[in-house]
This record gives C-alpha cells, structure tokens and sequence, in this order.
C-alpha cells in the first residue's frame, strides 16, 4: 500500500524553536511505534510549504537572513532523506507556501500611488493585477519593477533546484511566477504534482491561487501518466473565516478534480483535517482532501488546542481506501498518535478513494485559442500570453492577433514594434506607424510605410503619410 509521511509548515527561523534535532529525533522515535500500530514505513515525502518563516518588509539584512532560514530546512530534510527514503530525493515531493515569499523584495518593487484606483477591493487581491493595498497606511501601491518583484520567489526556487540538483532528470517545471513538481511513481501506482499556490502572493495580498498555466501543464503531464493514482499537494487551505484573506478559493478543487486528481494534500491552516471533497461535475465528483498540521510553527502561531503534528497518509487501492493518522507533539516533546474529536476519539480516519476517471487529453489549439481570447476578453493579459506559445504554428494568424492585443493593452510598446518587424497586413502597418509615432519616431515611421507600401491601399497609404506629416509639423 503506498504510504506518505505528510509533513508541512516547517517555518525554520532564528530564535528560540524547535531545532532539527529536537524535530528529528522526535520523528524517528515515533516511527519506531508505527509497526505495532498497524502504520506502513513510507513511500514517499510531501512536504505542503511553508519551510521558512520567511521574512518581513522591515527586516532587517532580509536576504541574509531568509538564506540562513532555507539553508536550517535544507539540512533538516536531507537528514529526513537519510532516515526515511535512504537519501532518495526522488521520493521528496516539496512545494512552496506563502511564508516561502520574499516579502522584502515584494515590498521594495512596489509603490504608492497618488489617488485610489477604481475597483480597488478587487483588484487588490487579483494574482495578475498590478495594484495592492496597504491596510496599514490606507494607500494603494503599484508593482513598478517586474524584475524586483518576481525576485521574491527566487529563494526558494534556488533552494528547491539545489536539493534536486542530483537527480538525472529534474521534476521542476518554471513558467513566469507559476511552478510546478511532477514526479510519476509507476511501481506505485501514483502520479504526484506539486503545485505552488504563490500566484501573485505578497507582502499585501495573501490569496493563495494556483496559476492557469501550471494547471495546463499538469493536464499535459498527467495525460502522459499511465499511473492509476493522481495527486495534487499544495499549500493554501481553502477555507477562512470571514475576516480571512489568505486561503484558496475552493472552485481551483473543481479544476483539480476535472483533471483526475483524487487526493489532495495541502498545509497552511496549522491543524490537521481530512474530508471527502464534492464537486457536481460531469465525469467526477469528489477528491479526497487531507490538511497536515504545523510541524514546527511557534507556539503563539498553532491554533488554541492543537499541538505540532504531522500525517502518515495510506492508500489502498485494492479497498479504494485512503487512511489519514495523525501523529501529535506532546508537552514533553513526544511524538505520538492524536486522538481527535473530529475523527469521532480516534487518531486516524478512513475516506473513500475516489475511482480515476480517464484523465482529459492535452488542450487542443482550438481549445487554447478560446482561452488565449476569453483571457483578453477578461482583461488577463498577461495569462494571454502565457498560453501563445502552447498553440501550434497552424494557427498563426489567430496568435498574432492576441498577442498584438495583449501586448497592446499592457503598454509594452518597444516589444509589439519589435513584434511588428516587419507588419504582415494593413492593419499591423497601421499599429506599428501609430505607435512610431506616439514614440516621436518620425523618421522610422516614413521609413516602415516605404517598406511597407505593397500591403496597403493607396487610400490608407496616403491617411497615413498625412498623419506623419501632421504629427511632425505639430511636434
């Protein structure tokens, strides 16, 4: 029966904590129970975010700091290795959390804005805008250095490349700010992905969100899987209270589901919880959802009543079982199992394992076209054009057409001029002109409506002389 020990929310940080040894010896004594209490020896390491503290936006030498944190949960999980998977780092499966941000980074790539923007309660918390806001100074900040600010996920990526690094065929998969950790498990039966639930998370805005573009890719890689079992691990919790502005929106379960996952495993909310999932789909309905425990937050950070934990998750698909046991820290710094009132006064719980519909085929470029355009249609430019190179070139024309637009609609003028070298049609003649002109480049705009005079009529080849004749004249 494949067996995962389920850890999360490390939170390695200077001062006064639990220590790797202390977490260490705890865990390997505990496991030494584990047969006698009927517990398999694992398969597998998940590990659900959260590995650092992290950092804050007036820390002071931030970066030196969130160093020392990663290198603490490095050494912790290669001594993990040694013990559970004989330093097998092909059975870790690690993905970040919101404390894995660099908020520093975040904070210095952002400034305020002079007047409130509209729409600003929803704009603030979109993974793609580039708008925040302050509570605490009660302003509104824009994300003005895209370099800056995509560097405050580069700790952990250097981190999680490092302890890969031996492999002979990396897991990780990059595409702008959205990452992604496939492992395929055959002798297990098990197709793993981790997902990073960092979209757009910073310093101000707190929403976990999993990246359109990860979820293309994982439909791709799991299309390719002949493994029965597939599961998504992650970070974000999906549920808050009402004041709480820092979990998932649970319809991105929906999304998991229609791709054929049937095991979810995330951290976050710092209290263990395991529950069948329903979602009223076509060709699903459920995923069995598993939250694990802080395993070594600070004391004022564990929830009233719970203590340090972390799960062992065991699936049998021959019963179609999943069972969940929760292992809790006692006082005395003792591992040991956790009787809990939500699993009726035991210390585990036994869930449905929902049957694997056959998994969803790649997207086909009709398919992604209709994304890339309902994506401009919603003003997600930038997701637009994170789908473009996933269309075949069969469909070219329909490309230049998005990614015109999009690059349009976010400024980025210098790129569509460079995109527009040489136009291919009147009207990309027309845009390229426009813009030269806008830029004060009257000289190139003559010289590109010379180059480019056997694509337009003589009518428009003349409203667009007179146009560079007028601007010229009125500069």
């Amino acid at each position: 029966m494949p067996t995962i020990l389920h850890i999360s929310d490390l939170h390695r940080t200077p001062g006064p904590r639990l220590d790797n040894d202390e977490l260490l010896t705890a865990i390997i004594n505990d496991s030494k129970r584990w047969e006698h209490e009927g517990i398999p020896n694992p398969d597998l390491v998940v590990v659900s975010g959260d590995l650092v503290q992290g950092v804050g936006t007036d820390t002071l030498d931030p970066d030196d700091q969130i160093q020392a944190q990663y290198e603490e949960a490095n050494e912790f999980l290669l001594r993990l290795a040694e013990e559970v998977t004989d330093s097998d780092i092909s059975r870790f499966v690690i993905v970040p959390g919101n404390h894995d941000v660099n908020w520093d980074r975040a904070r210095r790539a952002m400034r305020p804005l002079d007047t409130c923007p509209p729409r600003i309660n929803s704009l603030a918390f979109e993974a793609n805008s580039r708008t925040r806001w302050n509570w605490r100074d009660q302003k509104a900040y824009e994300i003005f250095d895209e370099n800056l600010y995509g560097a405050r996920l580069q700790t952990f990526r250097d981190f999680q490349e490092c302890f890969y690094a031996e492999l002979h065929m990396s897991p990780l998969h990059r595409d702008n700010d959205s990452d992604l950790v496939y492992f395929d498990y055959p002798q297990l039966g098990l197709v793993v992905v981790g997902f990073a639930s960092w979209h757009g998370n910073d310093c101000f805005c707190t929403v976990g969100e999993i990246s359109s573009a990860s979820l293309s890719l994982s439909q791709k890689l799991l299309s390719a899987s002949q493994s029965p079992i597939a599961i998504a691990v992650w970070h974000h919790g999906v549920a808050g209270g009402p004041r709480s502005i820092d979990y998932m929106d649970e319809t991105m379960l929906h999304k998991l589901i229609d791709q054929g996952f049937t095991v979810g495993l995330h951290g976050h909310h710092h209290y263990p919880a395991a529950a069948p999932f329903e979602a009223r789909l076509p060709n699903r309905t459920a995923m069995t959802l598993v939250s694990a425990g802080s395993l070594a937050v600070g004391d004022r950070e564990l929830p009233m009543g719970e203590n340090r934990q972390f799960n062992v998750v065991v699936i049998d698909p021959d019963s179609a079982k999943v069972t969940v046991h929760v292992r809790a820290m006692s006082n005395a710094g003792v591992f040991m199992k956790s009787h809990r009132n939500d699993f009726g006064g035991n210390s585990f719980i036994e869930l449905d394992l929902p049957s694997a519909p056959a998994r969803p085929t790649a997207p086909s470029d009709i398919q992604l076209v209709d994304d890339a355009m309902t994506a401009i249609a919603d003003e997600r430019f930038d997701e637009a054009l994170d789908i473009l190179p996933k269309i075949n070139c069969s469909r070219e024309r329909e490309k230049r057409l998005i990614q015109i637009e999009a690059l349009s609609a976010l400024g980025r003028h210098n790129e569509l001029l460079e995109f527009l070298n040489p136009p291919q049609n009147a009207d990309e003649v027309a845009k390229a002109i426009a813009l030269l002109l806008d830029a004060g480049r009257y000289d190139d705009a003559k010289k590109q409506l010379e180059t480019a005079s056997s694509l337009i009529d003589p009518i428009l080849h003349q409203d667009l002389a007179d146009s560079i004749m007028a601007k010229e004249v009125n500069q």
